[in-house]
C-alpha cells in the first residue's frame, strides 16, 4: 500500500463531522465521544446541526488546513460538505479549487452511498475511523482516488428572487422522470433497494393498466402514478452550444462518472470512458422507458426516437416553466432553477478505506 506522508500542522489531520439528530444517528446516544474515543489525537469531531454550523466548522477546518476530512453521513452529506466547502473557498478556477480542497473520506452512512462505492470505502463511521485510526499509526494512509465532478452555475426563479447558485456534484437527474423517481424513492421513510423495485412496479402497473378495462381495479395510489412519473416539462437545451432538436422533455440527466445505485442500476458509463459529462436529453414514451431497463441495469447506452445520448464538456438549460426545474444532486433535492449551466468542474479527492 502506497503511504502518503502528513504535513505537520497545529489541529489534528482528521475533522470528523457528525450530524447527531440525522436519521441513523438519532437513536445513538454519545455518538461524538465515541467517535472522539476511536480517533483519538488524530482527529476532532464536530457535532453539525444546520449549514451556519457546518460553515463555521468547515471554516475552523480550511483555516488550520486540515488534510483529511470525514463525512459521518452518505452521498447528500457529502454533496453539502463539498459545496459548503467550495463557498468558504470562494474560488472559481478549477485548479484553484482542487489545489485547495481536502481530500474527503467517505462513509456507507446514506441509502446509496455511490461516491464511497466508487473509491471502494466500505463500512460505517465506527469501523472507518477504527481503520484509519490503525493506518495513521503506521503511516501508511492510501492514496486518494480524484473524482471528477460537474459544476452547475445559474439562477433561481423569481420567487427565489432570482439569486444565483453554483454548486459541484457528481450525478443530477435535473428533470422528468428520473428526477420524479428520486421524488418517489425519498418519500419512503426508509428507503431502500425494496423501495426502488415498489417504485418500478407501481410506474410499469400503472402503464400497463392504463385506459383498460382493467384499471378500475388498479389501487387509486397506483392508477395515475405513471402520468405523474412521464409528464413533459418544457425547457430550451443546448449541448456544447448546439440546440436539442426537442421541445417536448421528460428526461433530462447529466454526470461526471459512472455510478451505481444499490448495485442494480449503473449510470454514466461513458463518464468514465471519455473524461467528459455523460447526459441524456429528450423525450422516452412509458414503453421505450420499460425497453430500456435491461440497459439500466447493464450500465449501457439507451435507446430512443426523441432520445439524445451523449458526452459533452457542457449542457444549457433555461427552463420555460414558472416555477423552474427541481432536479435532485446526489440525492438531494433541489427547487426552483430557472436556469443552469453544467460543465466539467474540479476533481475531489476521496480516500477509500475498507473498515473494521
Amino acid at each position: 500500500m502506497a503511504s502518503t506522508k502528513l504535513k505537520t500542522v497545529e489541529h489534528p489531520p482528521l475533522g470528523i463531522i457528525t450530524n447527531p439528530y440525522a436519521g441513523k444517528n438519532a437513536a445513538t446516544s454519545h455518538r461524538s465521544k465515541e467517535l472522539q474515543r476511536i480517533i483519538g489525537k488524530y482527529g476532532l469531531v464536530k457535532e453539525s446541526r444546520n449549514i451556519d454550523q457546518l460553515k463555521s466548522i468547515l471554516s475552523e477546518f480550511a483555516a488550520h488546513k486540515v488534510p483529511y476530512i470525514v463525512c459521518d453521513g452518505g452521498d447528500g452529506t457529502i454533496h453539502w460538505i463539498v459545496n459548503t466547502y467550495l463557498e468558504i473557498l470562494q474560488a472559481t478556477k478549477r485548479e484553484a479549487i482542487e489545489a485547495a480542497m481536502p481530500v474527503f473520506i467517505p462513509t456507507n452512512g446514506g441509502t446509496i452511498d455511490f461516491i464511497a462505492r466508487k473509491v471502494k470505502g466500505h463500512g460505517g463511521t465506527y469501523k472507518i475511523l477504527r481503520k484509519v485510526h490503525k493506518l495513521l499509526e503506521a503511516d501508511k494512509l492510501p492514496r486518494p482516488v480524484p473524482l471528477r465532478t460537474f459544476m452547475m452555475e445559474g439562477k433561481y426563479t423569481k420567487e427565489h428572487l432570482g439569486k444565483s447558485y453554483r454548486k459541484l456534484a457528481f450525478a443530477g437527474a435535473l428533470a422528468g422522470f428520473a428526477q420524479k423517481f428520486f421524488n418517489k424513492y425519498y418519500e419512503s421513510g426508509k428507503p431502500s433497494l425494496q423501495t426502488i423495485v415498489e417504485v418500478i412496479t407501481k410506474t410499469f402497473t400503472s402503464t400497463a393498466f392504463k385506459g383498460s378495462w382493467f384499471e378500475g381495479y388498479v389501487p387509486k395510489d397506483v392508477a395515475g402514478y405513471a402520468n405523474e412519473i412521464f409528464d413533459p416539462f418544457a425547457a430550451d437545451v443546448k449541448i456544447d452550444g448546439k440546440p436539442v432538436p426537442f421541445k417536448k422533455l421528460n428526461t433530462l440527466n447529466v454526470g461526471s462518472i459512472a455510478i451505481e445505485i444499490k448495485s442494480l442500476i449503473k449510470l454514466f458509463a461513458n463518464a468514465d470512458r471519455d473524461k467528459k459529462l455523460h447526459m441524456h436529453v429528450g423525450f422516452l414514451q412509458p414503453h421505450e422507458v420499460f425497453a430500456n431497463l435491461g440497459n439500466l441495469f447493464a450500465g449501457a447506452d439507451y435507446s430512443g426516437k426523441d432520445l439524445v445520448q451523449t458526452t459533452a464538456e457542457t449542457i444549457e438549460i433555461i427552463s420555460k416553466d414558472p416555477e423552474g426545474l427541481n432536479p435532485c444532486l446526489d440525492g438531494e433535492l433541489f427547487t426552483g432553477m430557472a436556469t443552469m449551466k453544467v460543465s466539467v468542474g474540479p476533481h475531489i479527492r476521496f480516500l477509500g478505506v475498507q473498515g473494521e
